[in-house]
């Protein structure tokens, strides 16, 4: 199922690319002979992505990136999605690089930012402004499921109304990493009077369009995986016999199998006017973005649930990728907020405003 619109080439450029290296380099099963930790994270993929610019898309051009584009961002979230790329991709390649360019001063984007698009550096975002307080320049807090800070060499934190960068391996700071039921990992992190550096001047920082952005990706790449869940179910159900019959000959099981592609493509829907809107900068974008990562994560727990189901035994099997795909879209569904959350936030937004 294609994009309903290319902003330009670039967009069409990088899905090409990033769909033929994803097929070619990322394979479920070569990935599955490495070790844990190379599995976790590949520092041979990261260059890889690098030089294909998928780190820049988040970073204006005068600052060596390609423009913030959200298209760009979420096509790549989709492929992501779609092979279970476990890497960085959201907080080092789209977050942190947004964030720093739009709230950093000159002397922090030269610093970082050239870092961050080659690849050399990653690092994780703790934006929960009740998390970590600041005192006397330093931060302390905790938060308990950091995505991605199990491999970060830094941190960008929100707290106090400030962005602050606070090295991984600075006194105060601890973390207990753990992996995530798909594959990518997290840690727990807590901060005990760390030292910190604050990103920018004395000015409020205002991280809505980054938690949008991050709402967004993520319901990006569960599209990616519900739609490779379901190509592999249509796939089983064309070439599966039984009683001397393809499975998809059971009318049930085709009825089942236009369920989920109704949900795909509602989702599509929804997703690609989330794009629109935030790309545009319209005034309906956050009600979008809210309704695009509660219906989508939520149609793609329920799409890889049913390709599961419609695969029988062999489908809950580590070998086999639809299993897979179920988890990525668990995974998803908590992720910068859970889809309940932003149905809740969606519809508190839809209820009209009374007039005396």
């Amino acid at each position: 199922m294609k994009h309903k619109i290319w902003l330009d080439e670039v967009d069409s450029t990088l899905d090409d690319a990033a769909r033929r290296y994803t097929a070619e380099r990322y394979r479920l099963e070569a990935r599955q002979r490495m070790d844990s930790a190379e599995r976790r994270f590949s520092a041979g993929v990261w260059r890889d992505i690098a030089d294909m610019g998928w780190l820049s898309v988040s970073t204006p051009e005068e600052c060596g990136g390609l423009g913030l584009r959200v298209a760009s961002i979420c096509l790549l979230a989709e492929v992501a999605g779609r092979s279970l790329m476990t890497e960085p991709l959201t907080s080092t390649g789209v977050l942190a690089p947004h964030l720093i360019a739009r709230h950093g001063s000159d002397a922090q984007r030269e610093a970082l930012l050239p870092r961050l698009l080659r690849g050399d550096l990653r690092v994780a975002c703790l934006l929960d402004a009740d998390a970590f307080h600041v005192e006397t320049g330093r931060l302390s807090g905790g938060k308990p499921v950091a995505i991605d800070a199990d491999i970060a060499e830094c941190f960008i934190v929100q707290a106090d109304h400030g962005l602050w960068l606070v090295d991984a391996q600075a006194h105060g700071v601890m973390r207990k990493p753990f992996p995530l039921l798909d594959g990518r990992g997290a840690a727990s992190v807590t901060l005990e009077c760390a030292s910190a550096t604050r990103l920018g001047g004395s000015d409020p920082c205002d991280v809505r369009q980054a938690l949008l952005l991050a709402s967004l990706t993520t319901a990006a790449d569960s599209h990616g995986a519900m739609t490779a869940a379901f190509e592999l179910t249509l796939d089983h159900l064309k070439t599966r016999r039984q009683f001397g019959m393809p499975l998809g000959a059971n009318q049930a099981l085709q009825h089942r199998a236009v369920d989920m592609y109704i949900a795909l493509a509602e989702s599509r829907a929804v997703l690609d006017q989330a794009i629109d809107s935030l790309q545009a900068g319209a005034a309906q974008a956050a009600r979008d973005v809210l309704a695009a990562k509660s219906l989508v994560c939520d149609s793609a727990r329920r799409v890889t649930q049913e390709a599961v189901q419609l695969h029988g035994g062999i489908g809950v099997t580590d070998e086999y990728a639809v299993s897979h795909c179920l988890r990525r879209a668990r995974v998803n569904e908590q992720l910068w907020g859970s889809a309940e959350q932003h149905f809740l936030a969606f519809a508190a937004t839809s209820v009209p405003s009374e007039h005396p």
